[in-house]
C-alpha cells in the first residue's frame, strides 16, 4: 500500500532500483540454468533408452502371440525405431509398420534390426546402447531367447 501511495505521489521507483532487481533476477536465472538444461537433457536420454526397451519387448510380445502368424522386429535408424511385421526389414508387410519418431543427440548403436521368431521370440544375441553426447550411457541387452534386459542398474 505504501508503495502504491507513493508511486501516486510521484515518488515511484527509481532507475537504480530497476536495475538491482534486474541483476537479481539475472543472478538467479543464471544459477538456476545449469540446473534445468540437464534435468531436460536427463529425461529426454531416459525417455529415449524407455521407447528403446518397450518398442524391443513390444516386438517380441507381437512375435509371441503369433500376430498375423509372421516374425516381427524393430528397426533403428537415426529419425525412427520402427517395429515391423515379416522375417526381415526389407520383407516386411508395410502395411503393419508401427514407427515411433526418436529424439535428437542422442545416439542408438547396435543393429539396424532384429527380428523375433514367431511363437518363440527367439532372435541373435546383440545389445543396444543408448548415448547422450558421451555424458549418459547404458545398455539394452537381448539374450538368444530374445529376453530384453538391461543387467546391473
Amino acid at each position: 500500500m505504501k508503495l502504491l501511495r507513493a508511486w501516486a505521489d510521484g515518488k515511484g521507483i527509481t532507475l537504480i532500483e530497476v536495475l538491482l532487481v534486474i541483476g537479481i533476477l539475472a543472478v538467479i536465472f543464471s544459477a538456476g540454468a545449469p540446473v534445468a538444461y540437464n534435468f531436460y537433457y536427463q529425461s529426454q536420454f531416459e525417455s529415449e533408452y524407455s521407447l528403446l526397451y518397450s518398442v524391443l519387448e513390444q516386438a517380441r510380445g507381437l512375435a509371441m502371440i503369433n500376430r498375423n502368424e509372421s516374425d516381427h522386429g524393430v528397426y533403428v535408424n537415426s529419425e525412427n525405431l520402427v517395429v515391423f511385421q515379416g522375417s526381415s526389414f526389407a520383407a516386411r508387410n508395410a502395411d503393419q509398420d508401427r514407427s515411433f519418431p526418436r529424439s535428437e543427440g542422442i545416439t542408438i548403436n547396435g543393429p539396424a534390426e532384429v527380428v523375433f521368431a514367431a511363437l518363440s521370440g527367439t532372435t541373435a544375441s546383440s545389445t543396444y546402447t543408448v548415448t547422450d553426447n558421451g555424458l549418459r550411457s547404458r545398455d539394452v541387452y537381448l539374450n538368444s531367447e530374445g529376453l530384453v534386459y538391461e543387467p546391473n542398474y
